[in-house]
């Protein structure tokens, strides 16, 4: 015979059979994927493999000579029966201008090249007696010249130097460095007016001064920094020093200076 309390108390073990069963049966819906963030992490790999000096880089330079290329000057020879007496007044422009190239080298180091135009100029007197004077006549018996000389002279400085960053080429922000190097100081398009006296006559000419050399050597130490914006432009201010050890011009007052100042600004991509 059936037993209702048998029944009853069998029904909560069937009631979690069928549960547990159901919960089989129905699929579970998995958790959505947390999403990765690949573009902020390529970003950020992108600034940290940036180099803050290229490879090669070039520009425009813009330069101000402390003082011009030649020295106001006086020069006097005096021999039994010759006199000569000359004076130079240095003039032109201390500003110049030209181009840039610096390639990179490792740990820090660069070599940077600059090419240079200043354009300057000067003018001379230059008196001489050739002769013996007679004390007893009322004239002076010598032969009297007098040369006025006014030129323009052009100076190509071909600057080649080693620099030392203070950061590594990839470490990020602005940076100072230092350096040093060769300077050669081609001459080139002299222009010269001459006006020569002898007694009452005078002539004009237009013929060229001829440097002492063509080409000046000397050595060159700079110190400078670069500033960098987020287009990749430099701005590079620098300040050099130059020793001529073979000046471009040499000649009685005519000389041309020993120790050169010189600021310099560039700009570079």
């Amino acid at each position: 015979m059936f037993s209702f309390r048998r029944g009853f108390s069998s029904l909560p073990f069937q009631v979690a059979l069928v549960a547990g069963l159901y919960g089989q049966a129905v699929p579970q819906t998995p958790a959505p994927a947390k999403p990765t963030q690949t573009g902020s992490a390529s970003v950020s790999t992108d600034l940290k493999k940036r180099s803050y000096v290229k490879r090669i880089s070039v520009g425009a330079t813009l330069s101000v000579l402390a003082q011009v290329p030649l020295l106001n000057g006086g020069f006097s020879e005096a021999k039994p029966t010759f006199i000569l007496n000359s004076t130079t007044a240095a003039g032109g422009y201390q500003v110049g201008w030209g181009g840039n190239v610096q390639v990179r080298l490792p740990n820090k180091f660069a070599v940077a090249g600059s090419l240079l135009l200043h354009k300057s100029g000067h003018g001379s007197t230059i008196d001489t007696y050739v002769g013996t004077d007679n004390p007893n006549t009322p004239l002076d018996d010598r032969a009297h010249t007098t040369v006025e000389e006014a030129s323009i002279v052009n100076y190509w400085d071909y600057t080649l130097m080693l620099r030392r960053y203070t950061k590594d080429h990839e470490a990020a922000g602005h940076r100072a460095f230092y350096g040093g190097g060769f300077n050669f100081r081609d001459v080139r398009k002299i222009r010269s007016e001459r006006e020569t006296t002898l007694g009452a006559t005078t002539t004009h000419d237009t013929k060229p001064i001829l440097p002492t050399r063509d080409i000046g050597r000397g050595i060159t130490g700079s110190v400078g920094a670069q500033f960098m914006d987020d287009f990749g432009v430099k701005l590079v201010p620098e300040f050099r020093y130059t020793r001529w050890l073979q000046p471009s011009f040499n000649s009685q007052s005519t000389l041309a200076r020993k120790n050169q100042f010189e600021a310099i600004v560039s700009i570079t991509f």
